[in-house]
């Protein structure tokens, strides 16, 4: 029974193939880091919106000290 071997060549890769691939790799990692951003910015913003509804008086006093807000920039205009 005879084996044949196969022999691995390594090719030698273009410069110029080699630099459009590494920018090809960073613009997908910036892509993905972008994503991971939006993701947990909705995550957190999510997470905020559950505290402010848990809590009813903290959203009481959110909305009389933005009235409040108003009527003093009202006042000294």
């Amino acid at each position: 029974m005879t084996v044949s071997k196969a022999i691995a060549k390594e090719t030698v890769m273009h410069p110029i193939y080699h630099d459009e691939l590494n920018k090809a790799r960073i613009a997908d990692l910036r892509s993905q880091a972008e994503r991971d951003r939006l993701v947990r910015a909705c995550a957190q913003d999510r997470r905020a919106r559950r505290e402010y509804h848990m809590d009813p008086a903290a959203g009481v006093v959110g909305a009389f000290a933005h009235h409040l807000l108003i009527i003093l920039g009202a006042r000294s205009a």
